[in-house]
């Protein structure tokens, strides 16, 4: 019967101890593996087969090497929070609207006369985008001008139908008008008019001036 000799009982030692540590981490496994070939470097096979003896089994050394490893830090993987959506601004609030106020403002009272003026008064009035004196002029100015432009017009036609009234009375024939020539409260009337197909198309213009690099809110 052969004799197994020391070189045999080396490597089927280490061979099992491979297997045994093949879950260990690899620096771990190999600093044992090199300090177990140090120890049976150069003995016989009697001193090797007492030496692996005296190492015990494999299994036992990498059961032991195993426990004396830290545990592997455990990694959370935080997930993303998608950011909250910006809420969309009302629908007062666009510049959109503001523009279609201020156009409405203008032009409304020629498309639909005097409603369509009131209208665009109330869109303006609803923007956020103008500042309330901003508003204030361009809807309550042109407003009270045109509105005491035409009370006065309208009491001083009154006024001077009463005094033709009177001097007709008197006995004398009333005074002869010539149609082709308006009198003086027609031309007073006029102004009025024209005043208020200028100054009321002007405040939404201007309205759309001041709204120059202002963002929606």
């Amino acid at each position: 019967m052969t004799e197994t000799t020391a070189e045999e009982l080396r490597d089927e030692y280490l061979a099992r101890l491979d297997e045994a540590m093949r879950g260990l981490p690899h620096g771990v496994a190999s600093d044992i593996r090199g300090g177990i070939v140090e120890e049976l470097e150069g003995l016989d096979a009697h001193e090797t087969a007492a030496r692996i003896a005296h190492l015990g089994d494999p299994i036992d050394i990498a059961r032991e090497a195993q426990d004396e490893v830290p545990p592997a830090p455990a990694y959370v993987v935080a997930t993303p929070v998608a950011a909250p959506a910006a809420p969309r601004p009302p629908a007062t609030g666009t510049r959109g609207f503001a523009i279609t106020a201020a156009l409405t403002l203008s032009f409304g009272g020629i498309v639909l006369p005097v409603l369509g003026w009131f209208v665009g008064a109330a869109l303006v009035c609803f923007s956020p985008l103008w500042k309330t004196w901003e508003k204030v002029t361009a809807i309550v100015v042109p407003f009270v001008l045109f509105t005491v432009s035409a009370v006065l017009v309208m009491t001083m036609t009154g006024f001077a139908s009463s005094s033709s009234g009177s001097s007709s009375g008197t006995g004398a024939g009333p005074e002869a008008m010539n149609p082709l020539v308006p009198a003086w409260y027609d031309l007073i009337w006029f102004g009025v008019m024209v005043l208020g197909a200028l100054l009321i198309p002007a405040s939404g213009l201007w309205l759309l001036w001041r709204l120059r690099g202002r963002a929606a809110r």
